[in-house]
């Protein structure tokens, strides 16, 4: 994450930088990214990124997490609008991720991130986000998640089972996600996936007896 000199910029500078490096993030592979390129279109000097990051993963991953911030967002905006149903939101949580990662203004960021990215660099990322503090950020939003589902029509016996209901959801439309992009899967068969797996968590997978 930034050292705090770099919250000690102006804003109209940290933006410049920030843009500089989503530009070049989404440009080529994380492996391939430049320092000295982010820096010429920043206007900063080499020694002074070292003061703000510590190196290119560590801008990377605060990316990242911007980008997860605006996410949190928009998901839990989906849970609002489907009056607690879990599984509307559920479906209507992909359809938002889905044009997030597909149409919207980051795509060729997250292109380079599930098609190039290395397994060594992606899993260094990830194990920073799960022992950074802002890290709470990403608990905070089941919390609020967990406020907006209507539960009473859930066979759950307490809220942790829940929450850990939900993230192995979440874990799954990202891997139906990463699917997209590394098996270059159609719209339409994207949502067939996770409309049928979603239909098996509502529904179950044993035949139900005639009585």
């Amino acid at each position: 994450m930034p050292k705090k000199t770099f919250f000690n910029l102006p804003e109209d500078k940290r933006e410049r930088l920030l843009n500089a490096a989503y530009v070049e993030f989404s440009r080529i592979p994380l492996e391939e990214v430049s320092i000295n390129v982010i820096i010429q279109h920043s206007d900063i000097s080499r020694g002074s990124f070292y003061q703000y990051f510590e190196d290119k993963d560590d801008l990377y991953f605060y990316c990242l997490s911007l980008l997860k911030k605006d996410q949190n967002e928009g998901i839990i905006n989906c849970f609002k609008k489907a009056d607690g149903d879990l599984f509307e939101s559920l479906k209507d949580t992909f359809k938002f991720l889905y044009e997030y990662y597909l149409n919207g203004e980051y795509k060729d960021f997250y292109h380079h991130f599930f098609v190039n990215m290395s397994y060594k660099r992606s899993r260094n990322i990830f194990e920073k986000d799960s022992q950074n503090d802002k890290n709470q950020k990403h608990m905070k939003k089941f919390a609020k998640i967990l406020e907006i589902v209507d539960q009473s029509n859930l066979n759950f016996t307490s809220e942790e089972e829940l929450n850990e209901f939900l993230q192995y959801i979440f874990q799954m439309i990202h891997w139906t996600l990463s699917k997209v992009f590394l098996q270059n899967l159609s719209e339409e068969e994207a949502f067939r996936i996770i409309n049928s797996r979603l239909s098996w968590m509502e529904n179950g997978i044993r035949k139900k007896e005639n009585n």
